[in-house]
């Protein structure tokens, strides 16, 4: 995504609508501003902390973890016997 943007007599800059919505920015939201080289970065801030830690619990209670079933155990344990044996030498 690329735009050409003016700077006004005071130096700001108005971020395009489609750019700010990409990034989740809202009115009176923070970026950071730095320089790298000769680019400008600038990067959303969170817009607080609570959010976020929300947010991440939210996708982690989401993720679907399985616990291991017997067949699966079943193969690892085989699979650490066999490396054992072949490791030793044994037949």
């Amino acid at each position: 995504m690329e735009d050409s943007i003016n700077v006004d007599r005071q130096g700001r800059l108005v971020l395009p609508s489609h750019i700010r919505e990409a990034l989740g920015l809202k009115e009176g939201g923070r970026v950071t501003i730095r320089l790298d080289g000769h680019r400008l970065v600038l990067e959303p801030e969170p817009a607080d902390y609570k959010e976020r830690v929300r947010e991440w619990v939210n996708s982690a209670l989401a993720l679907r973890a399985e616990a291991f079933t017997d067949e699966s155990e079943e193969s690892w344990k085989w699979i650490s016997r066999e490396y054992a044996r072949r490791k030793l030498g044994l037949p």
